[in-house]
């Protein structure tokens, strides 16, 4: 891993990656979730996966994407547990439901939900941004939790996000990805005006056997923005690759 991270070293790092076409999942990384992605951007910077809210190469932060053609594509920003209020496994029993596994059938206790600011989902649940920093979630008029956004907002000042086409079965250990483009995101704006517009929303991807045997998996809460808002986030959107 380099020392310093300027703007060329990015740019020239990001240009041998696309000279290398289509890159396996190590063995070792294999996850089902839209997350490998940026870990195997980040492996070929030299970067351990981290949750922290600091910036992968220093001044930057590495995300990676699929091409999706025909599909909104979203861009995770941070994960982030609310700091006051319902926790993440409260929202999870109070606001959970029942259906089969896409995958085996079997039955799950699952929380997967898109929250926005500018009107309730159809499990009544929405984001009210309190200050430029922080958002609450409502039940329709009842206050369930706050998020601060502080240290999330610092660790995507600069971002370096590269988009990746695919080759194999998707969030298999056969998928291959190859880097073909990537932009520089920087000057934010107002994350709580972003919200209360419904560009940034939370999601929630939460899931647990219905009969209750193990813990739930939670893989978030996500703070996300869809590909096509991103200059709603973002004064500056630069394309490098």
């Amino acid at each position: 891993m380099q020392n310093e991270w300027t703007k060329e070293k990015v740019i020239t790092q990001l240009a041998l990656t696309r000279e290398k076409g289509f890159i396996p999942v190590q063995s070792e990384m294999f996850r089902k979730d839209d997350g490998i992605v940026g870990q195997v951007l980040e492996r070929e910077f030299g970067v351990k996966e981290n949750n922290l809210h600091l910036a992968d190469l220093g001044t930057y932060e590495l995300k990676g994407m699929r091409i999706r053609k025909g599909r909104g594509n979203k861009v995770t920003l941070f994960h982030q547990a609310p700091e006051r209020g319902l926790t993440t496994r409260e929202i999870f029993e109070r606001f959970c439901y029942v259906r089969p596994s896409s995958r085996d059938g079997q039955l799950k206790r699952k929380l997967f939900t898109t929250v926005k600011g500018n009107r309730q989902n159809n499990l009544g649940l929405i984001l009210r941004g309190n200050s430029e920093n922080a958002i609450d979630l409502y039940w329709q008029d009842e206050y369930l939790s706050t998020w601060d956004l502080t240290s999330g907002k610092n660790k995507i000042n600069q971002t370096i996000l590269a988009l990746a086409e695919t080759q194999g079965p998707v969030n298999s250990r056969y998928e291959h990805f190859h880097f073909v483009e990537a932009y520089l995101l920087s000057e934010p704006k107002d994350i709580g005006e972003a919200i209360r517009s419904g560009a940034v929303v939370v999601e929630f991807c939460v899931d647990q056997p219905a009969d209750e045997r193990v813990a739930p998996h939670d893989r978030g809460p996500h703070v996300r923005i869809p590909f096509r808002n991103l200059n709603m986030l973002f004064g500056k959107i630069e394309q490098i690759l």
